[in-house]
């Protein structure tokens, strides 16, 4: 379903019968955002290889609650490209209401978020406190004082006796972060996220959800120009200029 003539350097493979194609640039963008620039020593290299696969596992994930939860209500095969900033599925058919279309996109990012929750469940079991290890994945995103103490000693001291690798923690603390962070970024009533597909399902006007996701970018812009994030400020912007293409095509 996705084009014959594989690009350079792509990586092709079919999981539970969906095609997937990984774009070369995706892996440079994600090392991007993850600080590649600001590499200056093994850890911050580390921390960098951990944010790219983390990230690439996050938007597999997303992608595929897309993708299976679209083939499941009726839109048949489904196929999957990762590229830039993120991804793209594609169904054979098309889906029979708008319910179905709405659910469709929700498993995204819920499917992220479901990710995050399987990885604090497999540190709990490698810790042995699997209570533990699913507080971390759902609090770790949060202000430090959300993760009651005993959470954080448990985890100290799984990292102190050698049962859980300084590497595999900054694994599965990225991952929580990244299925938390994105998922809820994903969800911000913006075109083309999925928060803005979600919301122009219920309301039935786009031009109404291009105006709100204006609104919104330019509230993000000034808070990254405030904050210095000036990657942030190229992203919301990129978006906003993506609503106001949207909002020029339907009048």
């Amino acid at each position: 379903m996705y084009e014959q003539h594989a690009v350079r350097g792509e990586i092709r493979f079919t999981l539970w019968g969906v095609p997937v194609a990984i774009h070369p640039m995706s892996w440079v963008v994600l090392a991007i955002i993850g600080g590649g620039f600001g590499v200056s020593d093994k850890d911050s290299l580390v921390q960098v290889l951990c944010f790219v696969v983390a990230g690439m596992l996050g938007l597999l994930a997303h992608e595929f609650g897309h993708a299976l939860t679209g083939r499941m209500l009726g839109a048949g095969p489904a196929s999957i490209v990762i590229a830039g900033l993120g991804g793209v599925t594609r169904h054979a058919g098309v889906l029979s209401s708008r319910l179905y279309y709405f659910m469709t996109v929700l498993a995204g990012p819920m499917a992220s978020l479901l990710l995050g929750i399987l990885g604090g469940l497999l540190l709990g079991l490698q810790i042995g406190h699997v209570g533990a290890g699913l507080q971390l994945s759902l609090l770790l995103a949060l202000p430090g004082s959300a993760i009651p103490p005993d959470t954080q000693a448990v985890v100290i001291e799984a990292v102190m006796s050698g049962s859980l690798p300084p590497l595999m923690f900054s694994l599965y603390g990225v991952l929580f972060l990244v299925c938390f962070w994105w998922s809820v970024f994903n969800l911000l009533p913006i075109m083309p996220l999925d928060g803005g597909r979600l919301l122009a399902t219920l309301l039935g006007n786009m031009r109404v959800v291009c105006i709100i996701g204006l609104v919104i970018c330019a509230l993000l812009a000034v808070w990254a120009v405030v904050s210095g994030s000036w990657f942030n400020f190229i992203l919301v912007g990129y978006l906003g200029w993506l609503n106001w293409q949207f909002m020029r095509a339907r009048r």
